[in-house]
């Protein structure tokens, strides 16, 4: 029994189509700008609030959808020579949301593109600037939270 027997046989049963996506190899865009160092996205979450009411007098609680929360993620990178993130976030301080489009791209072994997330009307709600430790040989990182409007997924 070959790996490829095995793989059509997985295929087969759980309707898979395509290899699964590492965690390991993915890129970050932000307005189509390639962002260079980035560590980890983590956080990616939506979530919608649930509305309670009773219906009639059966006794029993039920639940429906209500709104819908913003979505929200934490992106590390390398801090560097560059303003960028400090001068996004500054703009939102003085008032002025400057929403962007947000992409995580997910490449296979051979580093070509297989799929993406792309994420719409983001700004960052915090920035976390570096913390320093003499002890410490690893490189200096930063932290930009966002919030999104609406997202997709292509694969």
């Amino acid at each position: 029994m070959g790996l490829s027997y095995a793989r059509e046989k997985l295929k087969g049963t759980s309707k898979t189509t395509g290899d699964f996506n590492l965690s390991n190899r993915f890129s970050l865009e932000i307005d189509g700008v390639m962002v260079a160092g980035v560590h980890s996205i983590e956080g990616i979450e939506t979530e919608t609030d649930i509305v309670e009411y009773k219906d009639g007098e059966d006794g029993v609680n039920r639940t429906r959808p209500g709104n819908h929360k913003p979505g929200k993620m934490v992106i590390t990178k390398d801090w560097s020579n560059t303003l960028e993130w400090h001068n996004w976030r500054k703009k939102v301080l003085e008032g002025k949301t400057d929403r962007r489009s947000i992409s995580i791209i997910f490449h296979n072994d051979a580093g070509e593109e297989v799929g993406r997330m792309n994420f719409y009307n983001a700004w960052p709600t915090k920035h976390v600037l570096p913390s320093f430790n003499a002890k410490n040989s690893a490189h200096a990182s930063e932290q930009l939270h966002i919030s999104w409007e609406t997202h997709e997924i292509k694969l």
